[in-house]
């Protein structure tokens, strides 16, 4: 691989858009992410960890318009900025401050690279409690920890991106911000039908992936879902009926991913966007070799099967091709 011009810290926040910014709001706060401020026609809004506010919406058409990731230095944002392509560095008309070079990725995805901005202290978070399991008995005389309500969202995790050509996508958040992958889930003519990227912080441990590139049936180009670590699986689970009992559709989970390891379970924003709550991923470092799953032998741990409003975002004819063809390899024996 070549050397990238950097490698990103972390995932920092997404911007979002919503038509109804209320409705959108409301789902936010029962989801398990906290508001922070309302400013400028924006909401602000976090989870439990120490960090700036992970999530920024506004009024709009109903999408994810930037992905932003943090740098590690401000001579990170200086070579950036020599791109021909990247803006210039210059600091947002925001509270929480700092520096930012703004960058488009090959689908016209707007990609922020800050740095410097004021982090917020941590909340408290989800409660937890020791569990009496594979005969060891560690919760003894006390009840166990459980809330009801809201999940408590701790951080955006990572996301997901579809497009046309996932390994092109790959390879120019590879060469710009370091991203590494973890593993691959190949269709039976070699092309990638999703890429798992993580961030490459040499030894240091990291989630198994900050951005999955995925092969959009639809053969557009979106944020996917967007992903949040909740802290442990009763608050998973909490959280889970509360959304339920509050009608919300529920698209995937609960179930537990092969690659990544996260338990998980997605749920539908009333825009149409795909949230997701996960806790207890895997956590890999360079020593790590990426593998290719054959799609005919993926399959997560346990869990039902993803839905349709999981699967397609948008139907038109390219869809219903290329179902048919990941059916096929799915099924298919593998060689």
């Amino acid at each position: 691989m070549e050397t990238p011009l950097i490698r990103v810290k972390q995932l920092a926040y997404v911007r979002v858009e919503a038509t109804d910014v209320a409705s959108a709001e409301k789902f936010l706060q029962e989801f398990g992410l906290q508001v922070v401020e309302r400013t400028n026609g924006q909401t602000y809004f976090r989870g439990t960890d120490a960090a700036t506010p992970c999530y920024i919406l506004s009024e709009g058409p109903g999408t994810v318009t930037t992905i932003a990731f943090e740098a590690e230095s401000v001579e990170d944002l200086q070579t950036l900025s020599e791109l021909p392509e990247a803006s210039e560095i210059y600091s947002p008309n925001e509270r929480y401050g700092g520096k930012i070079v703004r960058l488009t990725d090959p689908v016209g995805m707007s990609v922020e690279v800050v740095y410097g901005r004021e982090a917020l202290a941590s909340m408290e978070a989800a409660p937890s409690h020791a569990f009496n399991m594979n005969g060891e008995r560690h919760r003894v005389g006390e009840l166990p920890a459980v809330a009801y309500g809201p999940s408590k969202v701790k951080r955006l995790g990572h996301l997901v991106l579809e497009s046309a050509d996932p390994e092109k996508l790959y390879d120019w958040y590879s060469c710009h911000f370091g991203l590494t992958k973890s593993d691959a889930v190949v269709l039976p003519d070699g092309s990638s039908q999703m890429i798992f990227s993580r961030l490459d912080r040499g030894e240091e441990y990291v989630d198994h992936h900050v951005i999955g590139f995925q092969f959009a049936l639809d053969e557009g180009t979106r944020v996917q879902h967007l992903a949040f670590e909740v802290g442990n699986m009763d608050d998973l689970m909490s959280g889970h009926e509360f959304l339920k009992r509050r009608k919300y559709k529920n698209v995937w989970g609960v179930g537990r991913h092969l690659l990544g390891g996260q338990i998980f379970d997605y749920w539908k924003s009333p825009s149409g966007l795909i949230h997701e709550h996960w806790t207890d991923t895997d956590l890999l470092n360079n020593a790590h070799e990426p593998g290719d799953c054959k799609i005919s032998e993926m399959r997560d741990y346990w869990g039902p099967e993803p839905t349709p409003a999981f699967l397609v975002s948008r139907w038109n004819f390219k869809v219903i091709k290329n179902l048919l063809r990941i059916v096929k390899a799915r099924s298919s024996t593998a060689s």
